[in-house]
């Protein structure tokens, strides 16, 4: 589904990015939570592709920007070459999440902010995420901002939604949507962090013995 012209400006990452300030706090906290600046890294539902840009001004991950809309990946190669990203250093991959065209155990880090809502299946995404995890893994999948900025910048950021939309956004959270869907995927670790910053579904992949 083409990407509509009221919504094109947010897959524009420019210094006037609703989350310009936040998405390099988000790429640091990352790094510096799981200890990760080399390996593969796998960033889903990229849309802009402002995360994995920062995630590459910082690290010397292989990063792969996903996402389903073949737009949205055109989009985000503008947006690498607005930052200075040299061709390459980010592979930008059109597919969905519940169709990863990746190997086995070939992601040593996974991540998706924001696209959560979108996903169309839950457990077969969450199946896919484990599948392509490499043991020892680790997954972050959610929606929310950076422990890095103030309660009152996040506060700020937030998007005002009508009762609709943010019904449709939030729906994923309620109940036990989420837990039943990791269930059905056989993913056994897992947390579910929730907070005044935004909910994250933190999955570990067990190491090989």
């Amino acid at each position: 589904m083409p990407i509509p012209e009221k919504d094109k400006s947010f897959y524009r990452y420019t210094k006037d990015h609703r989350f310009a300030a936040m998405y390099p706090l988000l790429a640091r906290e990352i790094i510096d939570k799981y200890g990760l600046t080399e390996g593969t890294c796998l960033d889903i539902g990229t849309g802009s592709a402002a995360l994995a840009i920062e995630l590459s001004k910082i690290s010397d991950l292989e990063i792969i920007a996903l996402d389903a809309e073949p737009e949205a990946i055109e989009m985000a190669g503008e947006n690498c070459a607005r930052h200075g990203v040299p061709d390459g250093r980010i592979r930008l991959v059109t597919a969905p999440v519940e169709k990863l065209p990746m190997p086995d155990g070939s992601a040593d880090l996974i991540l998706s902010r924001g696209s959560i809502p979108f996903w169309k299946d839950l457990a077969s995404a969450f199946r896919e995420i484990f599948r392509v995890l490499t043991p020892g893994g680790q997954a972050m999948v959610g929606c929310g901002f950076s422990h890095l900025q103030t309660l009152a910048d996040v506060k700020a950021m937030r998007p005002v939604w009508s009762p609709e939309v943010l019904a449709d956004r939030t729906r994923w959270k309620k109940g036990d949507l989420v837990a039943e869907a990791l269930r059905q995927a056989a993913v056994g670790t897992y947390h579910i962090a929730d907070d005044d910053y935004g909910t994250w579904v933190e999955i570990s992949k067990p190491g090989r013995e």
